[in-house]
C-alpha cells in the first residue's frame, strides 16, 4: 500500500504515462466526445499525439478527504495488466481533484449495448455470444491469477 501518489510513482519503474491535464484537455478537444456515463465518472474519446484513439475516464471528484488510495490502487491494479481480452491502461493524469484514466479505445463501444440489446440495437447471434463470453470468460481468468 502506498501513502500516496508520489509514493507510488517513485515506487513503480513499468507504469502507464502520466499525463497533465492540459494534455488531457487536448486529447479530447475541450471534452467534447462523450461516449458514456457512469457511478465513477464520465468517458470521453480521444486521441493521443501519436495518432491512436483513446478512451478517456475523468474520475468524479474524489470523497472526502484523503491521498487518493482507490485513484493509485486502481492505476496500480489496472497498469500491470496486459490481457488481449482486457481493455489496457495507456496512462493516467493526476491534478489536484482532478483525475483521469486514459485506456485503449474500443471501437464497437461498450458490450452491454450489446448483450442487453433491444430491437433499437444490433442483435447477436448465439456464436457471436458465445465467443464474447469465452473471451470475457478468459480475461476473468487472468485477472485471478
Amino acid at each position: 500500500m502506498y501513502e500516496n501518489i508520489e509514493d507510488f510513482l517513485q515506487g513503480n519503474s513499468l507504469m502507464p504515462i502520466r499525463y497533465s491535464y492540459k494534455e488531457i484537455k487536448n486529447m479530447t478537444r475541450g471534452f467534447k466526445d462523450k461516449l458514456g456515463e457512469g457511478g465513477y465518472g464520465t468517458v470521453y474519446k480521444g486521441m493521443l499525439r501519436s495518432g491512436p484513439l483513446v478512451a478517456i475516464k475523468m474520475l468524479g471528484k474524489p470523497k472526502g478527504i484523503g491521498n487518493g488510495q482507490d485513484f493509485i490502487n486502481e492505476v496500480a491494479t489496472i497498469g500491470r495488466i496486459h490481457h488481449t481480452n482486457v481493455v489496457r491502461l495507456i496512462g493516467f493524469c493526476v491534478e489536484g481533484s482532478k483525475r483521469a484514466l486514459v485506456y485503449d479505445f474500443m471501437p464497437n463501444g461498450s458490450l452491454d449495448k450489446y448483450i442487453s440489446a433491444t430491437k433499437d440495437h444490433i442483435s447477436l447471434t448465439y456464436k457471436q455470444m458465445y465467443e464474447i463470453s469465452l473471451a470475457v470468460a478468459r480475461g476473468i481468468a487472468y485477472l485471478h491469477q
